[in-house]
């Protein structure tokens, strides 16, 4: 008989009833607070439920879309055969990793799984690596975000760095070629030996750009600072690079997306290669970004042991996550949540519904809590210019920072007439509704708070289920 762990199971028990007690006294989702009462009991507590994944642990970081990239390989990895976990809610701090465990753990410490399957933050990477020592990371990009909290890009590159070099030597990790920063984690630098990744990349001149938008963060060599000549743009900085000085250019990325076919923001058709062999995929979400995840996804499930094939047909029929291109009733209306947190995710998106959308209104929701960063400086980096010269297009400003929303609206060339400001989420989202279009999803963008708030009022009317309902 196996010898039990009091501590653990004290961690894992009373864990588990401080996430009955949060759900019961609706304080939230329990997404967080079980694993800040586990760790207090027992700071071992997610490395000993970890380790009981009989094929071990993969996680997903980066600055944007680890919560889509991993549902996308929860599918994959689902589909295949194999029992998996994953936080789901998308609370990717290391309580809300230890969270997640503990839902799915029995009072021994058991998972009764096969792969855990975690989105983690970018800065809490090392961690996560040190407490999981995972069979595999997949590093999808480095983006300015929230620099009251993650400080300059070149940190951030830095931590995800230290997070790939603290991998076991038989894991592996999958990275971005099109990124800058991600694919010169794998170079040798700073006494750091190199440590070459299993690289994606987009392969597709006719989405590219000729030049970097306004957002790009990666203008610079990451190993000898000099300028980098990109001779074509995918989105933000990601795209084919070449440095002046040292030669540090774009690698040849193992898996490519290439034959890229949008359906306006409710599809994306894309044929991945690997090792000259084309799997066809069509995802239930728009964006070229999305293109660079399932790719992401794609190469870190085969380096799981999926088929291409299998994997492909899986990633076909994955459902987005919450906030992420969902849709959702509004007073008779059709409304689409789109979670933009950071610069080069509200260019992204902002870039998609001009060129894929027909809603003649956008609402954009600007908070400044702390999960979403005080400075919100950012909004003045933003090509907003676009949308005065785009068709007529009529825009609500909310939340909390409406009014410097709808500030830097007017200084884009936008008339008065064409801004309506709305800081309460309801009052946004019943104006959206409002003047939204049969049958055309009107497009939300939200940052992190501001998407939180619009979803729990659309689970108050019944629209959609609460997010944590899939953790």
């Amino acid at each position: 008989m196996a010898h039990l762990d009091l501590r653990l199971a004290g961690a894992v028990g009373l864990g588990k009833l401080a996430g009955a007690t949060s759900r019961g006294l609706r304080l939230g989702g329990g997404t967080t607070m079980p694993g800040d009462v586990a760790r207090a009991i027992d700071p071992r507590v997610l490395s000993k439920l970890a380790a009981s994944a009989a094929l071990g642990t993969v996680l997903v970081t980066g600055t944007n879309g680890k919560t889509s990239t991993t549902a996308m390989l929860r599918a994959a990895i689902s589909d295949a055969g194999w029992r998996v976990a994953s936080n789901s809610s998308g609370s990717n701090l290391v309580y809300g990793l230890t969270a997640a465990a503990i839902t799915r753990a029995n009072l021994a410490g058991r998972l009764g799984i096969d792969w855990l399957i975690l989105e983690v933050d970018e800065l809490s990477a090392p961690q996560a690596v040190a407490e999981l020592k995972p069979r595999g990371l997949v590093v999808l990009n480095v983006f300015r975000d929230q620099l009251d909290r993650s400080f300059e890009v070149d940190q951030v590159s830095e931590r995800l760095a230290t997070a790939v070099a603290g991998l076991p030597p038989t894991s592996f990790w999958v990275g971005n070629a099109d990124d800058p920063r991600v694919a010169s984690i794998g170079v040798a630098r700073n006494g750091r030996a190199a440590r070459p990744g299993l690289l994606f990349g987009i392969d597709d001149l006719r989405v590219a750009h000729a030049a970097l938008p306004v957002v790009a963060d990666a203008r610079v060599c990451p190993l000898c600072r000099s300028e980098l000549d990109y001779s074509r743009v995918y989105y933000a900085h990601c795209g084919v690079y070449h440095c002046r000085g040292c030669g540090f250019s774009r690698p040849e990325p193992q898996v490519r997306a290439t034959n890229i076919t949008t359906g306006g923001l409710d599809s994306v058709e894309v044929e991945l290669v690997e090792k000259g062999v084309g799997v066809l995929v069509k995802l239930p979400v728009g964006g070229l970004y999305h293109a660079a995840n399932v790719a992401a996804a794609f190469t870190a499930a085969t380096a799981m042991g999926v088929s291409g094939e299998r994997a492909g047909q899986a990633l076909s029929s994955f459902q987005p996550a919450f906030g992420r291109s969902q849709l959702a009733s509004w007073r008779g209306s059709q409304v689409r949540l789109l979670l933009t947190k950071n610069p080069a995710g509200l260019d992204a998106n902002l870039r998609a519904v001009m060129e894929l959308d027909t809603s003649p209104v956008v609402a954009i929701a600007l908070n400044d809590g702390v999960a979403d960063g005080r400075d919100i400086s950012w909004i003045w980096d933003i090509d907003l210019e676009r949308l005065a010269v785009s068709r007529p297009l009529d825009i609500v400003a909310s939340g909390t920072r409406a009014r410097d929303l709808a500030l830097r609206l007017a200084y884009s060339g936008l008339g008065q007439a064409r801004i309506r400001v709305c800081p309460q989420p309801e009052a946004a989202l019943t104006a959206l509704a409002e003047a939204a279009v049969p049958g055309t999803p009107a497009p939300a963008l939200l940052t992190y708070t501001a998407m939180m708030e619009w979803h729990r009022l659309l689970v108050r009317s019944g629209a959609v289920d609460p997010f944590w309902a899939g953790a």
